[in-house]
């Protein structure tokens, strides 16, 4: 949860809200029956309220807004992701996926995208393993995607989307449950390895696009990016297309290893039981598409 990051309050917990913004956006909130309701409905994780509107506020601070500004503008921002929400359809998206079954197959078989348990603060841990993508099959899940879009969304980002709210609507539950505490912020792996010039339309149309999205739909709900194997095509391929979309508090959360250090980094975030294969260790993962409950599933 934002309040306990440590990094949050080693360095930013300036931007973290006084109880009284907090009670001027629930007050806000209370103002728009609509709006409230379909938050408490869809956007607030695992039901907890304070938790969610307090992403919000954080968001208005980083604006260098406070007190009655801050409220109003956290309010305005919560507007918008729902209904950004209410126009991609997330509301339904684990029950109906709005792709076909073939494209949804394309974007399981080229977007390595896996779940490896919980770290060490209990946050649920993502990789994508960015270098491992078939750069043709990439373009053409794009393309297709480009035909299939939803609002200005590529069907391949709203695949990634829908993944997204498996993670925060059954994951995220499941693992509060199992710590104790609400635990909606992410551990995300980019794996660089075999990264190349080929990748670029992966890194801006899809990375960065989804990256996009995310900020309005989910925000402050990331703990770390550890960007693992990282070498030149990182430095001068991928992140400068990502640093542009990242408040410097989220530039922060960035941390960088090259091969020989991928393994180390990565045991300061998880246990060796998380530890990915891929990199050495135990844990195999399971897809992110493949995480649905039986009953959301098509």
């Amino acid at each position: 949860m934002l309040a306990d990051d440590p990094l949050v309050n080693k360095y930013f917990g300036h931007y973290l809200p006084s109880q009284e913004e907090l009670d001027l956006t629930a007050q806000l909130l209370s103002a728009k029956p609509e709006l409230e309701e379909h938050a408490k409905d869809c956007i607030v994780i695992h039901g907890d309220a304070v938790a969610t509107l307090r992403r919000f506020c954080w968001q208005a601070k980083q604006l260098g807004l406070s007190g009655k500004l801050c409220a109003e503008e956290a309010l305005n921002l919560l507007q918008q992701c729902s209904e950004r929400r209410l126009l991609l359809g997330l509301d339904t998206i684990l029950r109906s996926r709005s792709v076909p079954d073939e494209f949804w197959t394309s974007f399981i078989d080229t977007v390595p995208q896996t779940y490896h348990g919980l770290g060490l603060r209990g946050q649920p841990i993502v990789l994508i393993r960015a270098g491992s993508i078939d750069p043709a099959a990439m373009g053409k899940l794009l393309n297709s995607g480009d035909a299939l879009s939803v609002g200005d969304v590529n069907a391949a980002v709203l695949c990634f989307l829908r993944c997204e709210e498996c993670l925060f609507r059954q994951t995220v539950p499941k693992a509060s449950e199992q710590v104790g505490r609400l635990v909606d912020r992410v551990i995300l792996i980019i794996d660089l390895w075999g990264l190349g010039r080929g990748h670029f339309r992966f890194a801006r149309d899809f990375l960065a696009a989804a990256v996009k999205q995310t900020v309005v739909l989910y925000p402050e709900t990331l703990d770390h990016i550890l960007v693992v194997n990282a070498a030149w095509s990182f430095a001068t391929l991928l992140w400068p297309i990502l640093k542009q979309l990242l408040h410097p508090v989220s530039q922060r959360k960035v941390v960088i290893a090259d091969a020989s250090h991928t393994r180390e980094r990565l045991l300061e975030h998880m246990s060796a039981e998380c530890l990915p294969s891929y990199f050495g260790g135990e844990n195999e993962g399971v897809h992110m598409g493949c995480m649905l409950a039986p009953n959301t599933a098509d």
